[in-house]
């Protein structure tokens, strides 16, 4: 018995049940119910432990394969849906989404008809070690193997799957939220994008078990410390992660194609649009860290409309990228400005930023190099001088 993998086992447990609750009880109290489909995810996931735990006390566990392939082929879907359910005031699931549980299905039908009587020679005894309950490797047992095949085949397909149409997923996102929000962070589903690269080590490593690669201590290692990480990234996020229902029930006033971008301004009056763009100037909104198209609408006492066409005609892909242009042109104001014992803190406050890493990304995504290539460029040109 390795005693040191049934402590991991029970510490995952533990920790999978203790997500689920917390979760369940914060959509609850924020009225999160998209939560739903996170929290049941990580339910499965504590299912999927008890077994290899219980072997620990020598428990009868061949219930466990009825549970074992319909529940690691729900996961991914479950994080898809819950993903996928940011965007829509309806969290319930719907026709569309049913195709999402065909793995479920089958896996379920198939458990039905190969696991009664012979539950404790697909499963193992209780006097296994843990550590081969773990491996998912070839057997004498054909009811064994098809069980396993069948769920580790749904795996592979959902690794290719899944990683796609969350980048879909993600690409929208951003656009929508660049369209009505001046900042991007993790709180607006930046962090999504790093589920793309994560969710085909997660089927790795429960998919090429099937190969035997639990043999190696250092890939069950890698197995456990990722698992954890895993878990802890996404229960981090989903607390943070605000609803993005609202700005996708706003975008049809605010989103611009890049086909519609014009650098001349066509069907509003210049005069109105000077009087517009320099209310914009002065009153600075564009210095508020985290003004959102709405409200800049609203504090210019115009239209979303209006607005969508004003940014349209500056030459901005985007609301995001309207904004940001601004705040890097007092940043650069501010940076010629600064003597020589400069503090860059104090340009980064001032140009409508929070954090240093998000202005020298948005200062490179807008004037093609960084705050420091830009001041030295300065520094030379006042030098020859």
């Amino acid at each position: 018995m390795n005693s040191v993998v049934a402590v991991f086992f029970m510490i995952l447990l533990v920790l999978y049940f203790s997500f689920t609750v917390l979760l369940f009880t914060v959509g609850r109290i924020q009225k999160k119910k998209g939560l739903f489909y996170l929290y049941l995810s990580f339910f499965f996931r504590g299912l999927l432990s008890v077994g290899p735990a219980l072997l620990m006390f020598h428990a009868d566990i061949s219930w466990t394969a009825y549970l074992t392939g319909p529940l690691r082929v729900s996961l991914i879907p479950l994080t898809y849906l819950y993903l996928e359910k940011l965007s829509e005031q309806d969290k319930r699931i719907r026709k569309k989404d049913l195709w999402h549980f065909i793995p479920l299905f089958v896996n379920i039908v198939l458990a039905l008809i190969l696991v009664p009587g012979h539950a404790s020679d697909i499963v193992g005894q209780s006097d296994e070690t843990l550590k081969s309950s773990v491996r998912m490797i070839w057997e004498d047992s054909p009811r064994h193997n098809i069980l396993a095949v069948t769920c580790r085949v749904f795996l592979f397909l959902q690794a290719f799957i899944y990683p796609f149409l969350i980048y879909r997923l993600y690409k929208s996102y951003i656009k929508t939220i660049k369209n009505n929000s001046s900042l991007l962070k993790n709180t607006n589903a930046v962090w999504i994008r790093w589920v793309v690269f994560m969710m085909p080590f997660e089927v790795f490593f429960e998919g090429f078990g099937l190969l035997g690669i639990y043999n190696s201590s250092i890939v069950l290692v890698l197995f456990y410390i990722f698992t954890i990480f895993y878990a802890f990234f996404f229960f981090i996020h989903a607390l943070q992660q605000g609803e993005l229902s609202t700005s996708f029930s706003q975008q049809g006033s605010s989103v611009m194609d890049k086909g519609d971008i014009q650098f001349v301004k066509t069907s509003a009056k210049e005069d109105e649009f000077n009087e517009i763009l320099e209310k914009f100037l002065e009153n600075e909104s564009y210095l508020k860290p985290e003004l959102s198209f709405k409200e800049l609408a609203d504090n210019l006492n115009i239209s979303k409309n209006k607005l969508s066409q004003i940014i349209k005609e500056q030459g901005s892909e985007n609301f995001y990228m309207f904004v940001n242009y601004f705040r890097i042109e007092r940043s650069k104001q501010l940076l010629t400005e600064l003597p020589d014992n400069y503090v860059i803190e104090s340009v980064i406050s001032k140009s409508g930023f929070k954090a240093r890493s998000t202005f020298y990304r948005v200062f490179k995504e807008i004037a093609g190099e960084t705050p420091t290539n830009y001041l030295e460029k300065v520094n030379k040109k006042t030098q020859r001088r």
